[in-house]
């Protein structure tokens, strides 16, 4: 692969071997062709084009060469953080551009460090490079992360605004696990022919899809067993205001919760809630799906639709946040007989959805730090309380025991003494009396 020899150093340290989409695309890309690859979420497609961008850097230059795009605050985040690491190996230099952070810092460090790669969300390198601050004209290579997702008629203006200003040379790359990118709209706005690499686009066989029957009710209390059970979830909703309204029910139940998605969240607030729960301190994450497209969590066991997505490409990414890399996952999707069957229908046969029989037949996987609101398991509180109400019921009964006894032997002490006072009393009129007048009293 041509690719620089300390990347392939480091490589061989953190990986067995490449990825079938990262053998497919690496020299392709290395060697400056635009390429689409098309391969299931979790099988490395960052890498895929990270690798190979980090290997044609230039690092003498002090100027910006490679923009990459995501749609998404919490993706650019992440694809900022992969690409640092690797690009501390090489000398490589790179910049966030998204909103919700400080644009005043980010324009202050653009015109200082001049990075060699910048990654963001397209409104806000749009505006840099409107106020003159990010020079667009400089790029070698521009990229599409979650293409299907940026690359739509909803945002033509704002994409057509993106293409004035690239070089006619640019070299492209479009990422994504859904087919749903229209290459005559890319050559017709970039005037670049991109080369579609599809690798191994089967719904991965290690993720087991799961369907419950229930109400709205009965979601929060799945929601809430799940958590008591230590078990880790990400948490789909397809509104804003369903995800506002679960998570003020589960606060309410004392469930650890967090979630990204409320367009009312500053940046830091979505970017710490994404940390605790990676860190396994939050045991559910509630999302929509802009929110958590492209977000890679490492070894995440499950994913919960608490609202049926509408469409086989959405579901498509809202799933593959599981089962990455060919481990195991699970999807368990919650909905009324409607949405089942609708869902069924969507998906076709290539998702086998089997009926969830208990949702804890497996012991669940433990979070890898369980916070203090998830200390006990709901059986461990069962017990527990049964056992305290049988000590209660003891020290009840041990009381009315004394209790009884009290009386008891007050009731004993009373007839004992009784009579002794009426000989007493009996005694003190005798006194002074002839003995044979006690005699016929008696």
């Amino acid at each position: 692969m041509t690719i620089k020899q300390e990347l392939q150093d480091k490589f061989k340290t953190d990986f067995e071997k490449p990825t079938p989409i990262q053998d497919a695309v690496w020299e392709r890309f290395s060697d400056g062709e635009s390429v689409f690859g098309l391969a299931p979420t979790g099988t490395g497609k960052t890498l895929a084009f990270i690798l190979p961008l980090l290997s044609r850097i230039d690092t003498h230059a002090k100027r910006t060469q490679v923009l990459i795009l995501a749609p998404s605050q919490e993706l650019a985040m992440q694809t900022t953080a992969v690409a640092r690491e690797w690009g501390a190996q090489v000398g490589v230099s790179v910049a966030s551009l998204i909103g919700g952070a400080n644009g005043r810092r980010q324009a202050d460090k653009l015109k200082k460090e001049k990075p060699h790669i910048v990654i963001g969300t397209l409104g806000r390198v749009l505006t840099m490079s409107e106020g003159g601050v990010l020079k667009l004209n400089t790029l070698q290579t521009v990229v599409f992360d979650e293409a299907d997702e940026m690359l739509t008629d909803e945002r033509h203006d704002s994409l057509q605004a993106l293409a004035d200003q690239l070089p006619t040379s640019v070299q492209l790359g479009l990422f994504s696990a859904t087919s749903g990118v229209d290459l005559k709209y890319v050559f017709d706005t970039f005037h670049q022919e991109v080369r579609p690499i599809s690798v191994g686009t089967d719904a991965p066989a290690a993720i087991k899809h799961e369907f419950q029957y229930v109400d709205q009710k009965a979601k929060s209390n799945i929601l809430i067993q799940l958590a008591r059970h230590n078990q880790q979830a990400l948490v789909f909703f397809n509104t804003i205001s369903a995800l506002v309204s679960m998570q003020a029910t589960l606060q309410h139940a004392h469930v650890s919760v967090m979630s990204i998605g409320s367009n009312d969240k500053r940046q830091v607030q979505r970017a710490d809630a994404l940390r605790l729960f990676k860190k396994g301190e939050v045991a559910l994450l509630l999302v929509t799906d802009v929110a958590a497209r492209g977000l890679d969590i490492e070894d995440l066991p499950l994913v919960i639709n608490a609202q049926i997505p509408q469409s086989k490409k959405t579901y498509v990414h809202r799933t593959g946040r599981t089962g990455r890399m060919g481990k195991a996952g699970q999807v368990l999707n919650l909905g009324n007989d409607h949405d089942i069957r609708n869902l069924k229908r969507e998906l076709g046969d290539d998702f086998e959805l089997v009926k969830a029989v208990n949702l804890h037949d497996e012991k669940p996987k433990q979070a890898r730090s369980v916070t203090k609101d998830l200390k006990y398991t709901l059986d461990d509180q069962v017990t527990a309380e049964s056992t305290v109400n049988k000590t209660i019921a003891k020290q009840h009964q041990h009381v009315s025991n004394q209790k009884s006894t009290i009386v008891e032997s007050k009731r004993l002490s009373s007839v004992i003494d009784k009579p002794k006072k009426k000989k007493r009393l009996k005694a003190s009129k005798d006194k002074g009396k002839p003995k044979w007048a006690n005699k016929r009293e008696e």
